[in-house]
């Protein structure tokens, strides 16, 4: 099969968030398992990490804008899929992958009918376009632009996180190669345009990235006022759990000091005094709670002020926390680290070392989001032995199963209900379980026996594709 991959972001080369590792992992597991992939990145300026980058083409004409560049990174996974750049200074020369400038809905209008340019330059038809999130949400609107043949091809939308949905002036529509659209655009109530619903009404086929995700936001809770719309497609939505990249293994992590595995899991208290000497923690028989993340009210972090500053003064844990986000969350966790400089620590910067650190030293690592569409640290700490702490929510309520003391089973602790009480709870059963040397190797053992990589996950998208694409032939006929 061949696939056209669309995504603002992928890792290593601009990775800001989850979007970024899914489009780095999932472009290679389908590359693996025999298809034919071209994964298509905006060519910013800020690329990190990009080997020799190769031109391609020039003046490639984009319907409805002007001219595009087209670059190549080269092939990755098994040679079968390759980077290609779409090249765009004005739009994506900005200094910043997300420059808050206030027109990504140009920029990235840029980047989407750019990448349909691109497969003409190329003379490479996929059998079917996967788009993610908003930036590229309006691909089967810049297909049909473009005339045949790309406007015959199907096209999955993948929704990575519904909080952020693109809105636009709808007047901006001959800037973004859509003049005459309007009436496929999905307006608001304020007026204006939104990507994200607009492609989940023209996309063959919309997917989320986990099962639990994909229920909920058919619900006014969880469906940021676009539950009505995801309503009108449920028959064609899917919810598929990501999986975690092969560097995410504790038996070859190039980041922590020592290595282990399910078989050597004493070895995993090595790193724990690794990660103390690093964040100047102290050596005292208490759990490390860890906490990489992005700093937003999505993660849960106005808990922590009733539920996990206890502990720390109550000297029953120590704290490990890198990331940045919020100021109010910065200055949280920087005034603890002050205040209680052995028993938290913090970093504020986006530092990959130390997060494979923490994953590795931590005993648990806390996740109490008010929602989480997939979630990938709970399945990195899980595969490290590390012991998550979740709300039952999204991703998380698929891939955390409650410990059971009486089977001894299960991979970590989750609570329902979004406030302090609840998952004040949930950590006091997990220190229960801690102090229970027996229960808590069961525990460790349990956590470190799960399957989280891509192979599985690339066969349920290939499943999507194939659907995507008979839907269509169906309605052709």
């Amino acid at each position: 099969m061949k696939i056209a991959f669309l995504a603002a972001e992928m890792a290593p080369y601009a990775h800001v968030g989850g979007l970024g590792d899914v489009s780095r992992w999932l472009p290679a597991a389908l590359a693996r398992g025999g298809d034919e992939v071209a994964a298509f990145l905006p060519h910013y300026d800020v690329l990190q990490g990009a080997p020799d980058i190769t031109r391609v083409a020039d003046g490639i004409p984009v319907t409805g804008l002007g001219t595009v560049g087209l670059s190549t990174l080269g092939p990755v996974g098994d040679g079968r899929a390759t980077i290609y750049l779409i090249d765009a200074p004005e739009m994506f020369g900005r200094g910043a992958v997300y420059p808050m400038d206030g027109d990504d809905h140009i920029r990235y209008a840029w980047f989407t009918a750019g990448c349909v340019a691109a497969c003409a330059a190329l003379d490479w038809v996929p059998d079917v376009f996967h788009a993610n999130d908003f930036h590229t949400a309006m691909l089967p609107l810049h297909a049909v632009a473009a005339g045949m043949p790309w406007a015959s091809v199907p096209t999955i939308l993948t929704i990575h996180n519904l909080a952020f949905q693109g809105h636009f002036p709808l007047k901006d529509l001959p800037r973004m190669g859509l003049e005459g659209r309007q009436v496929l655009v999905v307006p608001t109530e304020t007026g204006t345009g939104n990507a994200l619903a607009t492609g989940i009404l023209a996309a063959d086929l919309v997917t989320t990235v986990s099962p639990t995700y994909a229920r909920e936001i058919l619900t006014p809770e969880q469906g940021m006022g676009l539950d009505g719309v995801l309503i009108e497609r449920e028959a064609d939505l899917v919810g598929i759990l990501n999986g975690i990249g092969d560097e995410w293994n504790p038996a070859a992590d190039l980041w922590i000091p020592y290595l282990y595995d399910r078989e050597s899991i004493d070895t995993k208290w090595r790193n724990r005094d690794a990660l103390r000497e690093e964040l100047g923690l102290a050596a005292e028989p208490v759990p490390v709670l860890g906490v990489v993340s992005r700093l937003t009210d999505q993660k849960g972090f106005e808990l922590f002020e009733e539920s996990v500053v206890p502990l720390i003064e109550s000297r029953r844990a120590q704290l490990a926390v890198v990331g940045t986000g919020a100021e109010e969350f910065e200055d949280l966790f920087t005034a603890l680290a002050e205040q209680h400089p052995e028993w938290v620590g913090y970093r504020k910067a986006f530092d990959i070392g130390l997060g494979h650190l923490i994953e590795a030293g931590s005993d648990f690592f806390l996740m109490p989001s008010r929602f989480e569409p997939c979630g990938l640290n709970q399945m990195y700490s899980m595969a490290y032995g590390t012991i998550p702490v979740v709300r039952r929510t999204g991703g998380l309520n698929d891939t955390v199963v409650p410990w059971d003391w009486e089977a001894r089973t299960g991979t970590g602790f989750s609570f329902d209900d979004y406030d302090a009480a609840s998952f004040t709870a949930s950590l006091e059963e997990a220190l229960t379980v801690f102090a229970d040397r027996k229960a808590w190797r069961a525990l460790v053992h349990n956590a470190m026996a799960g399957d989280w990589s891509w192979a599985p996950r690339a066969a349920e998208y290939r499943a999507a594709y194939g659907r995507a694409i008979s839907e269509r032939a169906i309605r052709s006929v």
